[in-house]
């Protein structure tokens, strides 16, 4: 019995020494998943789903109360909505650079690695940008995307990526 025991001892370190570490940059590396719905109306919620991967672990947020920026700043080239502490998630719509910022939970590696991977899923109200009160049936249905990009605890922001197109029907 000793034999066996001591015999699947041994296969059980055997089998646990062939796992290896995940090789991911420490800058979060993103890739576009799917977006629930590519036709909204005006107001309704639509989900961008993203994977990521970190080499450092540390994809979270570390708020001091002290941010603020121009959400609409990127059309000047103003980037310090992407360096707020209280958000690590940006979606960066394509009609006008405005800035929808996030926050993604505090998500950390619980084995004996550091490296991280995962699924992120951001949930944005999407709205008309031509008309902005009540539903008229002359608005034009608009068709755009966002981009994406993530930020680590460290600092390291992430690729860029586009989403596919949302059609939005302001009507």
């Amino acid at each position: 019995m000793k034999g066996k025991f001591l015999i699947l001892l041994v296969f059980i370190a055997a089998l646990s020494s062939c796992v290896k570490e995940p090789s991911y940059p420490i800058e979060p590396v993103i890739e576009f998943k799917s977006v629930s719905n590519d036709y909204v109306y005006a107001g309704q919620a639509d989900t961008i789903t993203i994977t990521f991967t970190d080499g450092d672990g540390d994809i979270g947020v570390t708020p001091n109360g002290n941010d603020n920026c121009n959400l609409c700043g990127l059309r000047e080239g103003d980037s310090t909505c992407l360096r707020m502490s209280g958000f690590n998630v940006f979606i960066i719509d394509s009609r006008d650079t405005c800035v929808g910022t996030y926050a993604s939970a505090n998500i950390e590696s619980s084995g004996k690695y550091k490296a991280l991977s995962g699924e992120i899923s951001i949930i944005t109200a999407v709205d008309s940008k031509k008309c902005f009160a009540v539903p008229d049936p002359s608005c034009p249905v608009e068709t755009f995307h966002y981009y994406v990009v993530i930020r680590d605890k460290a600092g390291n922001l992430s690729n860029i990526i586009r989403t596919s197109d949302i059609t939005v029907d302001p009507r």
